[in-house]
Formats: structure tokens, sequence, C-alpha cells
């Protein structure tokens, strides 16, 4: 099983990156401070809705593009289909 944590934290970091925004200026226009941004990112903090909420706004995108692929209502489907 993996890490969701990191596995949230890799995808965000790509999306940040993507979009031409450090960390820092994510962290300065969602109002989450830089610590926790970064220790969230890295998988050593857990995510909350808040923060995903936070953060997808700050990036430009809708929340469920943050999540990591195995809560992608595709890969949430095939589980369905495979009990």
């Amino acid at each position: 099983m993996s890490n969701v944590n990191a596995d949230f934290g890799h995808k965000a970091e790509m999306i940040i990156h993507d979009k031409g925004m450090t960390k820092k200026a994510v962290s300065e226009k969602s109002g989450i401070p830089y610590s926790s941004l970064n220790s969230t990112l890295k998988g050593y903090r857990a995510v909350t809705l808040e923060f995903i909420i936070a953060l997808a706004e700050a990036v430009g995108v809708v929340p469920s593009e943050l999540l990591p692929s195995q809560f992608a209502p595709t890969a949430l489907a095939s589980k369905e289909e495979s009990k």
C-alpha cells in the first residue's frame, strides 16, 4: 500500500511546478504557513480537506485534481467492479 500523504504531496508539487509557482508564493496566496505547506507536501503531515481546498484555490485547480491517482473516479470504479 502506498503512502497517501506522500502521493498527495508529490502530485501537488508537480501541479505547483507546472503552474510556474513556488511553494512560497502558494503559501502566501493560500494563507497556509510555509512550514506547514512544506511538511504536508513532503508527506510528513496528514492532508486535511481544508488544506486541499486552500491549496486548490491558490494554484487555480479544482480540489479533485490534487488527489492521488488511486482516488480518481476511474480507479474507484474499477475497484468496485472487481468486488
